[in-house]
């Protein structure tokens, strides 16, 4: 092992350490017990829903 690296362990599920959870939270609340028809009733919902994603800036993370 090189000596300028630093092995870090991270917790197993740690959401808070992985923006794209807020993505996946916030779609979750969208489609969660729903009933689709059809299938381009549900890629509409899922593109609609991805073009009102809020995302917190991912500077906030740092």
């Amino acid at each position: 092992a090189r000596d300028d690296l630093a092995f870090v362990r991270l917790p197993a599920y740690s959401p808070e350490l992985n923006p794209v959870e807020e993505c996946w939270r916030q779609l979750q609340a969208v489609l969660s017990n729903r009933f689709f028809d059809s299938l381009p009733e549900l890629t509409t919902t899922i593109d609609t829903a991805l073009d009102q994603l809020s995302l917190p800036k991912v500077s906030d993370y740092f």
